[in-house]
């Protein structure tokens, strides 16, 4: 993982030799130090006499830099001998003086090997010393580093007390990762409840503090997970306030996820906690994150009552980042009800006010929702403009893991792939030299292997593994990887694996949403029977069949998505329009190349002039061309080379831009070797079949093979494979299987 990576560089220090020791002690775990490197870095203290020693020991255990004057005053050595004792170790290379006042290791893995090899007393002797001296006013020093030299020397009060002032510290500077951390060893601490009686610290709203800087910081889980374990370590007897605190903290954490909370359950039990009466913050959050469930379950009319009864409370109060979220929850309610255009209003005037009001959480929040609309309208170029900012505003506010933030970046890959940007959309995602949260490197990891699927690379495969573990947590990762999966076997020839990454998928959803009629269920099911298709043109007649027969579910599978996943008042957007149109195509396609229940010319061409148009209108390039490259072959068979060519150069021309082999592939196929079956079709289209060339058809629409038929017909299988591309020139057909089609649909295979 890129947070491994950056952190065995950050150690190894430019050293290639401590690199690679490194990087073999993965298996140990993170912070591992290997027992042959660490005994090599040693090697230099064996040359120093006991204060000097004692100086570099006790520098190891201050970190990796200390003050001159902390340094004397934890080793207790006189003046004049300490300054000797720091001389040698600067001289041999192990100290170096840092500013006017300090020393640091020259190497932070000798640092590293010197602190390890304490023994157990002399660690804690030597931290204790340093909180000692920490907690007189004459020594400059941060609670971060009290905290730690306190926890270490088992002075939990100090530690405790300490970590809550570094969280503090640390979400003021906007480093929200850091807080986290702080919070949690504290909270760890005071698992022992009769330490948090005698310090008289507010458990519950630590634990709620620790929760929202591990969301500020991207990792989610962890944010619901820490109030989730305080909830149920809540005393029977624990004031009815303290639940509501934890029960508005899980809401906000999981409204964020795909976790397994009921978010509709657990505000309800908040609110009749909180009095009406009640003008607190909580009660204002409460108000808010029960409209949202609202709107998770479709109940628009119900969240826009909450919201508003929300955005009342925070008006009251005068907190502008509570009203920012409950405009926003007001804006999509807007949206959903059929009134984009006031939506769209409401949203870019809450971004200013939260902008202006500090609230970089609320402005995330409604740059997200904005760019949203733009997207499932159809206006790309303002979608990615929008979440460009979001991108802009997180990494300027120092979150660019947190919330809203780090999905603004998944949304301008998306709609860079969607325009056409495949270079800029695989940038966007590209993560080197970045720590992300596991979750988010996740998502980003599955939006990559999107553009390697339009691309055709079949390294995004082994992607596929490492991202599978995440589908049950993150829908999104789930849906992006599986669909450039399906691609990536289905173009490969693979159709069992493709279908069975569908399944897996379908599975995975069903678990995590309960929702059989998940709108990205069209866009798989489109997916799935265009590789049945690719497959029906390379199978004998008895495939054919079974293969249109499997066709059925992924056809009822879209049906069902299209009918029930729509919510009430709304319209679909123009991309999912686009693929339920795909769908239908894709079908009749599958139908005409089977010659079962086959479609008129015009049914099938008017399906897939509409693809082409529908996506055109969206804007999806790639979706676009590939839509041109089979209304091509279709238009072609039917004689109408013309307008197949035309086609054909259009989506060639994208094709060769984007670099997408799979799409040059059908291409090249549609238009033969060296790009000349085009002038073939033209020249040779009309011409009738020999009787000899008709034999030869009636057993290709058979399903037999070039040897079957050389058998049957007492000729070389070189001759019949003569007569086999006679015959595709003459029909105007790209394959055995599609020109068996145009054979079925004209009556030149006699009665049988």
């Amino acid at each position: 993982p890129e947070a491994q990576v950056t952190s065995i560089v950050a150690r190894a220090e430019g050293n290639a030799f401590f690199t690679e020791e490194l990087v073999a002690a993965t298996d140990l775990g993170d912070r591992a130090l290997p027992t042959d490197l660490a005994d090599l870095l040693l090697v230099r203290l064996d040359q120093f006499d006991d204060s000097t020693r004692l100086v570099v020991r006790a520098a190891a255990v201050a970190g990796r830099r200390v003050p001159h004057a902390l340094l004397a005053r934890v080793v207790g050595i006189a003046g004049g001998d300490i300054d000797r004792a720091v001389r040698d170790a600067v001289e041999a290379n192990v100290l170096v003086p840092i500013g006017a006042e300090g020393y640091g290791f020259r190497h932070a893995l000798l640092a590293e090997a010197v602190y390890h090899d304490l023994l157990p007393g002399e660690r804690v002797r030597l931290h204790a010393a340093y909180a000692d001296a920490l907690k007189s006013s004459d020594l400059a020093a941060t609670a971060a580093e009290l905290a730690r030299h306190a926890r270490l020397a088992h002075d939990l009060p100090t530690a405790t007390t300490a970590s809550i002032q570094a969280g503090d510290a640390a979400m003021s500077l906007a480093g929200p990762d850091e807080a986290a951390a702080h919070y949690e060893m504290a909270l760890e601490m005071l698992s022992d409840r009769a330490l948090a009686q005698a310090q008289d610290i507010d458990v519950v709203r630590l634990a709620v503090k620790a929760s929202e800087a591990a969301l500020a910081a991207g990792h989610v889980f962890r944010g619901l997970a820490l109030v989730q374990e305080q909830l149920r370590a809540l005393p029977p007897d624990a004031p009815s306030i303290d639940r509501a605190r934890l029960l508005v903290a899980i809401a906000n954490a999981a409204v964020l996820s795909d976790s397994a909370v009921d978010l509709l359950e657990i505000t309800t039990e908040a609110l009749e906690l909180l009095p009406e009466s009640d003008d607190s913050p909580l009660r204002a959050k409460a108000l808010n994150v029960h409209a949202r469930a609202h709107i998770d379950r479709n109940r628009d009319e119900d969240a826009a009552r909450w919201a508003k009864e929300a955005l009342n409370a925070a008006s009251a109060i005068g907190r502008p980042d509570l009203l920012a979220e409950a405009q926003t929850t007001m804006a999509r309610a807007r949206e959903r009800a059929g009134d984009p255009d006031a939506s769209r209003l409401s949203l870019e005037r809450t971004v200013e006010e939260a902008r202006a009001a500090g609230s970089s959480a609320a402005e995330l929040r409604g740059l997200f929702s904005l760019g949203g609309l733009h997207y499932e309208h159809g206006r790309l170029a303002e979608a990615l403009s929008v979440f460009e900012t979001a991108c802009r505003r997180a990494a300027e506010t120092w979150r660019p893991w947190a919330p809203y933030g780090v999905d603004a970046r998944v949304m301008a890959a998306i709609v860079s792939y969607v325009s056409g940007d495949w270079d800029t959309a695989a940038a966007i995602v590209d993560v080197t030299g970045e720590s992300p949260p596991p979750m988010s490197e996740a998502v980003l990891g599955a939006v990559s292997m999107v553009v390697a699927a339009g691309r055709g690379d079949l390294r995004g495969l082994d992607l596929l593994g490492e991202l599978r573990p995440w589908w049950p947590r993150e829908g999104l990762t789930a849906i992006h990887s599986a669909g450039a999966a399906i691609d990536l076997y289905g173009d490969s020839g693979d159709l069992e694996a493709a279908i069975a990454v569908y399944d897996d998928l379908v599975a995975t959803l069903l678990e995590l949403w309960r929702n059989p009629a998940f709108q990205a269920r069209i866009r798989m099911s489109a997916l799935v029977l265009g590789h049945l298709c690719g497959a029906a043109s390379r199978s004998g007649t008895n495939e054919r069949a079974a293969l249109l027969e499997r066709a059925e579910r992924f056809v009822g599978d879209a049906r069902l998505s299209a009918e029930e996943g729509t919510v009430r008042g709304s319209q679909r957007g123009p991309e999912g329009e686009a693929w339920l149109a795909r769908v239908a195509a894709e079908h009749l396609r599958l139908r005409w190349l089977c010659g079962v229940d086959v479609p008129s010319e015009d049914e099938l061409i008017g399906a897939w002039q509409t693809v082409v148009a529908r996506f055109e209108e969206f804007g999806h390039v790639f979706e676009t061309a590939r839509s041109q490259t089979r209304l091509a072959a279709v238009l072609r068979a039917v004689g109408r080379p013309a307008e197949s060519a035309e086609l054909v150069h259009k989506a060639r021309s994208t094709a060769e831009r984007l670099r997408a082999q799979p799409l040059l592939a059908e291409l090249r196929i549609l238009a033969g070797p060296g790009h000349v079956a085009e002038a073939v079709a033209v020249t040779r289209h009309g011409e009738g079949l020999t009787a000899r060339e008709a034999e030869v058809l009636l057993l290709v629409a058979q399903g037999m093979s070039n040897r079957e038929i050389a058998t049957q017909l007492y000729i070389s299988a070189k001759t019949v494979s003569v007569h086999v591309s006679n015959i595709l020139a003459k029909l105007g057909a790209s394959g055995r299987t599609e020109a068996a089609a145009i054979a079925r649909r004209r009556g030149l295979l006699g009665s049988g």
